[in-house]
């Protein structure tokens, strides 16, 4: 039996020195943060909003035009052209962009996904569009919410009731859900009807629609959870303020952000599990990232609050947003616009290399030239740093692999110049560099001047 427990422990531990090591991972949001401008446009934006596209961030320009910019190319280009100029704000919801011409009633609808036209008219009158998605788009009439399928765009399927207030809608594969104030209109798309079901408080935000439950907030300072089974609220919870934002699922829990500027996470059970106060209001609503939520308030301050740590990173933004930021690969874009430019911007942690020399206000020959190599959030990185004269020979060399994110390497100079320091690295894949330049002087080479004043 002993022999047994000991080739038992042998085996875990051969299976064990065979696994392969896991590839470090680089925290979402790592002070200290920075703000760049990755791209810069000429044109005035149609409307505000900014969307993935094209594997990077697109907009919309007033002729009509789709831009994307590419993050690896960094650069912008043209994606589609649109056969008309956007006199109304572009509408984005999902993966669809509808683009409109509001006095002539021509809209286009564009997947970005697929890349390509999704539906066009000629005429359709679109004023109050309330949603658009994969199956068609809603628009109210006289109060009540219709719907265009693709699919049969002439017909019109209409709810029999109406309602004073309509905040958004949320489609589904079976079904698309149209928020009113006092009620929640349902529409089958198998049979394709309208149905309603009276809300058990009348609502005050637009809704989330999650695991069959739709949660809101309400006009009497509520939270409210109302399964689409029917039977009335299955938890309502009492908030400070009322809640006039949309909530949204994150980490397995409900967050919701009412108007006394707190940011509460509340389980699926109605129990407030964190809290944390903002000290001012926000101007977009919550934005969703991998491991946080950032709030952009209007004091022109981003709060990155991570729920589970229950810690928050503050960053002072340049600049005003022009409309709702875009999360994109673990930071914040935003667009500003000034007369003839739109500019993006990104906000987030920093990476990539940084070349930083010893302060010193002469540097001499023959003298020890310090200098530190950082890495910023380059996990285990390869490097290798050359130093060039001016004529490109190279006087200097060293390499290293997997170091840490701070080397700091020293070099005697033994001729005056200017001399090139270039950084090359290289980590999960990716390819960095940075280069600094260097005025080396030779003391006996330096002589002073006196002039005298009478």
């Amino acid at each position: 039996m002993k022999q047994k427990v000991i080739l038992l422990l042998a085996g875990l531990a051969l299976l064990g020195g065979c696994r392969h090591a896991r590839p470090k991972l680089v925290p979402e949001i790592s002070p200290p943060l920075i703000q760049e401008e990755v791209c810069s446009w000429e044109g005035r934006l149609a409307g505000d909003a900014i969307f993935p596209c094209a594997g990077g961030i697109g907009w919309v320009d007033e002729s009509g035009r789709i831009i994307a910019w590419d993050g690896e190319k960094k650069a912008a280009a043209e994606v589609f052209a649109a056969p008309f100029a956007v006199t109304a704000p572009p509408f984005f919801q999902g993966d669809l962009l509808l683009l409109r011409d509001q006095a002539s009633q021509r809209l286009l609808v564009y997947d970005l996904a697929a890349r390509g036209v999704k539906f066009e008219s000629l005429r359709l009158d679109t004023e109050r569009l309330l949603g658009v998605g994969p199956d068609g788009l809603v628009r109210l009439d006289d109060g009540r919410p219709v719907v265009h399928l693709w699919e049969t765009p002439g017909n019109a399927f209409r709810a029999q009731e109406a309602d004073k207030e309509f905040f958004n809608c949320h489609f589904s594969p079976e079904h698309i859900l149209v928020m009113g104030k006092e009620r929640l209109f349902i529409f089958w798309k198998k049979n394709r009807r309208f149905e309603s079901l009276p809300l058990p408080r009348p609502a005050a935000s637009p809704f989330l629609y999650d695991g069959g439950n739709i949660y809101y907030g309400s006009v009497d300072r509520s939270l409210v959870k109302f399964p689409l089974s029917g039977g009335g609220a299955e938890w309502e919870l009492k908030l400070g303020q009322v809640l006039k934002r949309r909530p949204l699922a994150f980490a397995a829990s409900i967050v919701a952000s009412p108007s006394d500027q707190n940011v509460l996470q509340v389980n699926r059970r109605g129990t407030i599990l964190w809290w944390q106060a903002l000290g001012s209001t926000m101007s977009v609503d919550l934005l969703p990232m991998s491991v946080h939520l950032a709030a952009v308030l209007l004091n022109r301050e981003i709060r990155f609050i991570d729920p589970k740590l229950q810690k928050v990173t503050s960053f002072k933004i340049a600049g005003r947003p022009v409309g709702t930021p875009l999360v994109f690969r673990g930071s914040l874009f935003f667009m500003t616009q000034d007369e003839k430019t739109c500019r993006l911007q990104r906000i987030g942690s920093r990476f990539g290399t940084e070349i930083e020399l010893e302060p010193a206000p002469v540097r001499w020959l023959d003298r020890s030239l310090r200098f530190t190599l950082r890495f910023h959030n380059l996990p285990d990185p390869s490097w290798e740093c050359v130093i060039l004269d001016a004529a490109g020979g190279q006087v200097f060399s060293k390499s290293m692999d997997a170091s840490g994110p701070v080397a700091t390497l020293a070099w005697v100079p033994l001729q005056a110049g200017t001399y090139t320091i270039r950084l090359r690295a290289r980590s999960q894949g990716r390819d960095w560099e940075s280069a600094a330049a260097v005025q080396v002087l030779d003391p006996l080479q330096v002589v002073p001047v006196f002039r005298f004043h009478l």
